[in-house]
């Protein structure tokens, strides 16, 4: 068995939970050899003949096209792994400037610049938007997570090698986490700095943006757990990618206002930067853009003008 992971425009936090496995690793070792994996290895490019290989981040320039194109080519499965790659990731949100306007930045208007203003020719060129690699060649297994969580990985890997089926959860955040919903009286949408949440109740109920109903679980909740609420990083829940009709922002306005009777066009006007607090992970994904109800469209035009 030969297993390989590319890297594309992301962090590599999705190998470094790979290599998170710690002990484990010798386990799949014993079954598996990693013949290519820039993170992990010195190898500058992967092999014919790869069984299952593993693609990080997204899509956001030709370099990357390109080696998301060979890695397709030369394995027999290919896996998403990691909301970037599934979703389109952070790396999404450069789409909310123009490509003119994020070079102008990084090369001449950031603190660390060289004082020349040279913006370099020798850099591969960016593509007019982010993708999700599903957005672009066949994936045969998504793994959300920023990045997926350590006891997941410890399920999927050994049983792909394995070549065995796992039967895995479903359900959302909210089905993970342990506070209480209750009677919700006064309600106002609150920034994250403002007070410190009561531990016990649900962090929507209190105010703040806890996007937990609307975000795949697996993660043990592990957000809302520590007082912070979710942000959405596992990409949308099942019943939101199934359905055309649901988007993140549409279903999250519902429930705000089921929550707490306020008429849903009362919530909308509490809502602030939309692009950020909704769409962070799922703004590169053409799967979440084409919903017939998504704001990703008209953002994506609206800011980068």
């Amino acid at each position: 068995m030969k297993i390989a992971i590319e890297e594309l425009a992301g962090c590599s936090g999705c190998t470094i939970a790979v290599l998170d496995l710690h002990e484990m690793l010798l386990d799949v070792v014993a079954e598996a050899d990693i013949v290519y994996s820039p993170v992990i290895m010195d190898v500058k490019e992967p092999p014919e003949g790869i069984d299952i290989a593993f693609v990080t981040g997204a899509v956001r320039n030709e370099e990357n096209r390109e080696r998301l194109e060979m890695i397709r080519k030369r394995s027999k499965t290919l896996v998403a792994l990691g909301t970037c790659a599934c979703y389109g990731g952070v790396s999404g949100l450069s789409m909310l400037s123009s490509n003119e306007d994020l070079f102008s930045y990084v090369y001449r208007e950031a603190e660390t610049t060289k004082p020349d203003g040279v913006i370099p020719t020798d850099v591969p060129p960016f593509l007019y938007r982010a993708f999700a690699v599903g957005d672009l060649v066949k994936i045969d297994y998504y793994v959300t997570g920023c990045p997926p969580k350590e006891a997941f990985l410890k399920q999927i890997i050994p049983a792909m090698i394995a070549g065995d089926t796992l039967e895995l959860s479903r359900k959302s955040v909210c089905s993970e986490c342990d506070r209480k919903m209750g009677a919700v009286e006064n309600w106002t949408l609150k920034r994250r700095h403002e007070g410190v949440p009561d531990r016990e109740h649900c962090l929507l109920g209190q105010g703040y943006l806890c996007l937990g109903s609307v975000t795949f679980g697996r993660c043990g909740a592990s957000c809302p757990k520590n007082n912070v609420p979710c942000h959405g990083c596992n990409g949308p829940s099942l019943d939101i990618l199934r359905e055309p009709c649901r988007d993140i922002y549409g279903m999250m306005v519902r429930r705000i206002s089921d929550l707490t009777d306020k008429p849903q066009k009362e919530v909308e006007k509490e809502l602030y930067d939309v692009a950020h607090t909704m769409y962070a992970f799922t703004i590169g994904s053409l799967i979440m853009e084409d919903k017939e109800n998504s704001k990703i469209r008209d953002l994506v035009k609206e800011r980068s003008r």
